[in-house]
């Protein structure tokens, strides 16, 4: 038996899944399809198939129909709901990773790229800048660049891009496209930037 192939028989299914384990209580095929970013037909396909393998449930509203999630049915309760509290989990993980793997530890680290503007651990490299007190330990710390390109596609097949700065040189010219986009769209995973 592969209990869980009907329930990740595409990705629709699952985008729908997340948003009704999230949601506080139930909503209706809008609610879910604003909140997927999926087409209305693409979610109403994925409800009905949700539904029809009891993973969803689905409620007569005032006005229209209203799904939520059936937290008893075996496979949401055991498997679903355990990948999505992993998936939560990822950030916290990854920050311990950089911080357990780079030495010296750098001042700050911040990551950008698609995985952080959509919120998805999927569709291109995440970057990583790294903020070092001086010159010295960022040369020296950039030794563990490998291990730690290596182990981040290990650990959550993810390619890894990074810039290695010091506060002698964040402030050169060269960097202001870098500063212009961790401010716009940079996630700190841990320290304090200048």
């Amino acid at each position: 038996m592969k209990g869980l192939d009907p329930l990740f028989k595409r990705p629709s299914q699952l985008a729908v899944l997340r948003v009704l384990h999230y949601a506080q209580g139930p909503l209706t095929g809008r609610d879910v399809e604003r909140r997927a970013g999926l087409a209305n037909r693409t979610v109403m396909e994925a409800l009905t198939a949700l539904t029809d393998l009891n993973a969803v449930r689905v409620e007569p509203g005032p006005h229209s129909y209203q799904f939520r999630i059936n937290r008893n049915h075996y496979f949401v309760a055991r498997a679903v709901k355990a990948a999505f509290e992993a998936e939560d989990l990822f950030w916290d993980d990854l920050r311990k990773t950089v911080r357990r793997l780079v030495v010296p530890r750098p001042l700050a680290a911040v990551a950008t790229g698609r995985i952080v503007r959509e919120e998805r651990l999927t569709g291109g490299p995440l970057e990583l800048t790294l903020l070092f007190s001086s010159g010295r330990n960022r040369i020296s710390a950039y030794r563990c660049w490998e291990q730690l390109a290596e182990t981040v596609q290990d650990r959550y097949s993810i390619r890894l891009e990074s810039n290695w700065l010091d506060v002698n040189i964040m402030d050169h010219a060269e960097f202001d496209t870098l500063w212009r986009r961790v401010e716009r769209e940079g996630m700190l995973l841990f320290g304090r930037l200048p």
